[in-house]
């Protein structure tokens, strides 16, 4: 064995949601992707950057990120481009933590959050959800100490779907300590339908501890071009770019953004949220009245608490077609698709009524 740091290779990596499948699913609904190919329109700008492929990408992603920075009415040096949300958050802990230092994060969640922190070496620090499973703000706000360097608040929360009101998350940023980072992970916003929801743009002006991470992966459809942006105070921005990789941004990612953000894709884009969102309404109806419990969403997935034998319904599903994503020992995530791939799910849910006990959360999922 090679000298290398020690627990390196006992941390959990990260798991795709179709991880281990080797079938071509009718339904695939386990990693939260757009179900839409990319537009027309972005389509014919990346098959014309391939012809630069030879040549580097731009590294600042300049045009990119002088578009994102009109469109939010920030500057160029609020705005940080990445190959996705998941590189700027390894990037932010790199950034600010490391060995004797603890990051604070809702738990269940993102679990990328745990493994960026154990990478840093810093310690994780994990917060119940309230028990209609949203961040517990007050709580999270208990656990910050002189040892947290950042907090990880995903809004709405992957992979529960639910979010907080904007006076609270508002109220919170005015206790937490000027200097502590705040991280909102907005990568689902563009579905939230709750006027009311948390906003972390509206806050960037007031508060300059905030960063907002968003992604093109979803509502874009670009999950494969792996593309994501970090909004911020100027100094914050200065802290990401002291650590990114080289280059990291392809040629291709940049063109498909930048033609996410003309005025006819993004109408289009739109157009194809407002169908997730009605879908998500027509599949939580339909699994409501079958008496499975669903914690209602903001989000392009529905969790399912409370199942007793999640695992193995999970599989079941799999082998009829719809495969979904196991949340924890008790949990299942189900991300929305397009109408078929909706119908077919719908059509197989017999695994998901048998058994069910509505009992509280697992301890596992608590600590």
């Amino acid at each position: 064995m090679i000298r290398h740091r020690p627990g390196i290779l006992e941390i959990d990596s990260y798991v795709p949601g179709d991880s281990g499948s080797s079938m071509r699913p009718a339904a695939r609904l386990a990693s939260n992707e757009s179900p839409f190919p990319p537009d027309d329109r972005v389509a014919a700008a990346i098959r014309a950057s391939i012809t630069r492929a030879n040549r580097y990408p731009d590294f600042d992603s300049r045009e990119l990120t002088e578009a994102l920075a009109s469109r939010w009415h920030l500057s160029p040096d609020q705005v940080n481009v990445d190959s996705g949300s998941s590189s700027l958050l390894r990037n932010i802990v790199t950034a600010c933590a490391g060995p004797g230092t603890e990051i604070v994060y809702g738990w269940p969640s993102f679990s990328s959050y745990e493994h960026t922190t154990l990478l840093a070496g810093a310690t994780p620090i994990r917060v119940a959800l309230t028990p209609d499973h949203r961040l517990d703000l007050a709580r999270i706000l208990a656990a910050i100490n002189d040892r947290t360097r950042v907090v990880l608040l995903c809004l709405p929360n992957n992979p529960t779907g639910t979010t907080v009101d904007h006076t609270a998350l508002e109220a919170f940023m005015e206790a937490v300590p000027e200097d502590l980072l705040i991280v909102l992970d907005e990568c689902y916003r563009e579905f939230v339908t709750d006027p009311d929801a948390a906003s972390g743009p509206r806050l960037l002006g007031r508060f300059p501890n905030v960063v907002v991470l968003a992604s093109l992966s979803k509502s874009a459809g670009l999950a494969g071009l792996r593309i994501g942006y970090a909004l911020s105070s100027p100094d914050v921005g200065s802290l990401l770019r002291a650590v990114r990789i080289p280059f990291s941004v392809s040629t291709v990612a940049q063109a498909a953004a930048l033609a996410c953000l003309e005025p006819a894709v993004t109408a289009a884009l739109e157009s194809r949220i407002t169908a997730t969102v009605s879908e998500r309404r027509r599949v939580y109806d339909t699994l409501t009245g079958a008496g499975i419990e669903v914690v209602p969403s903001q989000a392009n997935f529905l969790f399912l608490p409370h199942h007793h034998a999640a695992p193995e319904k999970v599989r079941l599903l799999a082998q009829l077609g719809a495969l979904v994503r196991l949340a924890g020992p008790r949990e299942i995530r189900i991300s929305i698709g397009n109408r078929r791939e909706n119908d077919h799910l719908l059509s197989c849910i017999d695994p998901l009524t048998v058994g069910i006990r509505k009992s509280p959360p697992s301890e596992a999922h608590l600590t």
